[in-house]
């Protein structure tokens, strides 16, 4: 007669663990994979960013023959029309992002951040509405700027600068005229036309990346010097403790110079997007630095292969 066959009814204690050992190996392989995903999907929607940003400065220089001041002197398109507030000197309120507001559906949001530019009470629509998050100024890597409301009494922040240039000197880069695509000059702001882009637009940097200060002072999307704007070589900062001069290098947001605030950098790996003047983005790595020296600049001549 055939035996009956018999059923294990669960497993034995060295199966399960063998099972489980399995099943860790999976998720070990697959979280690098995810993040990997993730790192793409935002660096994607950081480059889109810029896209958005390039395309508001072209289609304000097609509105106005020029590009908008470093420093706020072409606040919501009237060009040469100083607000009250404005001695085009650094860190003036309402800086170059504030101009392209009303270029990527952000006309009313500008309008009444500067309500009252014009008159002696220039800060009640700017301080009622400087703290507001703008969402294509933020970049889904940056960990200190991840869209929520900033502080009390503090203004919303920015990942992005608007590059002045790559002047070797302070005075260029603090008192003008620098030589980038956003050239700071006290008592004049008027940003450069296209033709003024002498080393060719597809060679000259407008916009880079750069994280808020850790504290989250610095970087606010609504004033310009060391918040908005920021040299390729920079040569000063508001914190001690920095390297001089400030280059394209990878960056941290602990220690001191606010977390490597005087320097372009992202939280991508190995390097950071840029917007060029011609509205393209590009990302180049931190090998790439020695050559992004040069790009600062819209007419200085120099010769380099573009990465």
């Amino acid at each position: 007669m055939r035996p009956r066959s018999t059923r294990r009814s669960a497993f034995t204690l060295i199966e399960l663990l063998v099972v489980i050992a399995i099943i860790a190996i999976l998720i070990g392989l697959l979280l690098p994979a995810v993040q990997k995903v993730r790192e793409a999907a935002a660096r994607m929607k950081c480059s889109n960013n810029l896209k958005q940003m390039g395309l508001a400065l072209h289609n304000y220089h097609g509105a106005l023959e020029r590009m908008p001041g470093a420093r706020g002197g072409d606040l919501l398109g009237t060009p040469n029309a100083a607000p009250n507030y404005a001695g085009y000197t650094a860190t003036t309120y309402g800086g170059w992002m504030c101009s392209i507001l009303p270029y990527m559906e952000g006309d009313n949001l500008g309008r009444a951040l500067l309500a009252n530019a014009r008159t002696s009470t220039w800060y009640v629509g700017f301080f009622a509405n400087n703290n507001k998050p703008v969402t294509h100024f933020n970049c889904p890597s940056d960990t200190i700027n991840n869209g929520s409301p900033p502080p009390a009494g503090y203004g919303a922040l920015t990942s992005y600068v608007g590059i002045t240039g790559s002047d070797a000197g302070f005075n260029a880069q603090y008192y003008g005229p620098s030589n980038g695509f956003f050239r700071v000059q006290n008592g004049s702001d008027k940003g450069p036309r296209l033709t003024d882009i002498t080393d060719g637009t597809s060679n000259s940097i407008a916009i880079g990346e750069r994280p808020p200060s850790n504290e989250k002072y610095w970087g606010w999307w609504s004033v310009s010097d060391y918040d908005s704007l920021l040299s390729l070589n920079q040569q000063f900062a508001y914190y001690g403790g920095c390297i001089y001069p400030g280059t394209f290098k990878p960056g941290k947001i602990t220690g001191p110079c606010g977390g490597d605030s005087n320097h372009v950098w992202s939280f991508h790996t190995n390097g950071a997007n840029f917007a060029m003047a011609d509205g393209s983005v590009r990302y180049l790595s931190y090998s790439a630095q020695p050559v992004t020296i040069p790009m600062g600049s819209i007419s200085g001549g120099e010769v380099f292969n573009a990465p």
